[in-house]
């Protein structure tokens, strides 16, 4: 994992704790990620706009868990309230490169994801 940006915010420290843990832990890893209640996620390849944590969580770690998706976090950069992580995510079948793009609000919470 490298960040280019020198030492990450808490906000950026709070994302690499997540991805660290995400294939071990899933959804229990992401709760501990601070997240505007009418947060919004949204995953083109896989057709999925999710609002709020428990459609988050049916939606997004519901797919995760049954197609066995696991993720490894190459790159992490901050842009001011931007968190991006370059992954690798393969399924058993397949692999292919991915980019999170995590946006914070003012309170240092998540308000938007975007899954490209």
């Amino acid at each position: 994992m490298t960040n280019i940006n020198g030492e990450m915010s808490p906000r950026g420290a709070a994302i690499a704790r997540y991805k660290a843990r995400a294939n071990a832990e899933g959804a229990s890893a992401w709760a501990d990620v601070p997240c505007a209640p009418s947060i919004r996620m949204h995953i083109p390849k896989f057709e999925i706009t999710a609002v709020g944590p428990e459609e988050i969580d049916s939606k997004v770690f519901g797919l995760i868990s049954s197609a066995g998706i696991k993720q490894d976090l190459i790159e992490i950069h901050e842009h001011g309230l931007y968190v991006t992580c370059y992954l690798q995510l393969s399924d058993g079948n397949s692999e292919w490169d991915s980019v999170e793009v995590f946006l914070f609000d003012d309170n240092a919470c998540v308000s938007e994801i975007w899954s490209l």
